[in-house]
């Protein structure tokens, strides 16, 4: 049987991890990509493997076959893909709004350019930058996502699925976005509202220790302690500043409140939670379930619209799990 690998490696170590990125092989569909060595991430195996040395250009052929083995992306070491990143900035206007391409892999080469600017934005002490740079790239995800001619499913087959932050915080906007729209919110100022509050729902995780974030074990009473206390931490980091709205300040503050009370950081119940904090918790523990994760692995989609339908009107608000559910099972 052929080797078959995914966006996300079956059981990478920590080390591994740390030095290697993702690619989805739409980005080099639509971008040649110089001087950089890429790697195969076979299923089952803990390390990449030398697919392609810098010296070798990857032609066309090579993603057709690599698209037949079932691999979805290739790797690349960090420094390389702070390079590729560069690299897709300078061409990004063009990608994004060149029409003959589909919606779903241009917003894959967005993620792709911005990746290692919002993970650095979000680790700085001064959150001004993080702020800047989610409402450069809102305004980016509105431009591709607002026109109709998504296809969610095939959106989410396009983004990226793995433990990073940034993966996690563009994939939760780009779904709160669609989400916004499907239940009416037409304003576009007010969507692309909603999309920076995504971007920044976790903005207080960077006062979690990596240690704890990627933990690949349960967490113990403190540990799980300190996760519980990003929302509070990400509210009190933003709530002074004169250029974020009272919704997207409680995105940040009540994404994990649940409408029966069950809910952090206070145990809010349905008419007490924002209803763009009740959006994004639905969306949130989607992608959250959907991803690859330290300490388990990801369910498949269907899985986890399942667990919302079965969390409906108990933790989940009602109307939002149904729009959410109806829309990903489009076709």
């Amino acid at each position: 049987m052929a080797p078959t690998a995914s966006t996300t490696p079956a059981a990478p170590t920590p080390s591994a991890h740390a030095k290697m990125m993702c690619v989805p092989l739409t980005v080099f569909r639509l971008h040649n990509a110089r001087e950089v060595d890429l790697y195969i991430w076979q299923e089952g195996e803990v390390e990449p493997t030398l697919y392609c040395s810098a010296d070798v250009p990857l032609t066309a052929t090579d993603l057709d076959r690599l698209t037949e083995r079932g691999f979805r992306a290739l790797y690349v070491t960090r420094n390389a893909y702070a390079d590729l990143s560069e690299q897709l900035h300078q061409e990004l206007n063009h990608i994004l709004s060149d029409e003959s391409v589909a919606v779903e892999e241009r917003l894959s080469v967005l993620q792709t350019a911005f990746a290692l600017e919002v993970d650095s934005a979000f680790q700085m002490i001064n959150c001004d930058r993080a702020v800047s740079v989610t409402k450069n790239l809102a305004q980016k995800i509105n431009g591709l996502l607002c026109d109709g001619a998504v296809v969610p499913h095939k959106m989410y087959d396009m983004l990226r699925h793995d433990f990073y932050t940034f993966t996690h915080v563009t994939n939760v906007a780009s779904f709160a976005t669609l989400l916004a729209e499907e239940i009416g919110i037409t304003d576009p100022a007010e969507r692309e509202q909603i999309t920076v509050g995504g971007l920044l729902h976790d903005i207080g995780k960077k006062f979690v220790p990596p240690s704890v974030l990627c933990k690949p074990a349960k967490l113990d009473e403190d540990e799980w302690r300190l996760v519980k206390s990003h929302p509070q931490r990400g509210y009190e980091e933003l709530y002074d500043r004169d250029d974020l709205t009272f919704g997207q300040l409680m995105m940040v503050y009540s994404h994990h409140e649940r409408i029966d009370g069950t809910g952090y950081p206070v145990g809010l119940v349905t008419e007490e939670i924002h209803d763009w904090a009740k959006l994004l918790a639905v969306v949130d523990v989607f992608e959250a379930l959907t991803g690859a994760r330290p300490y388990r692995s990801a369910l498949k989609p269907c899985e986890a619209l399942e667990f919302l339908e079965r969390n409906a009107g108990a933790h989940f608000d009602s109307e939002m799990t149904r729009c959410w559910t109806s829309l990903m099972r489009q076709r």
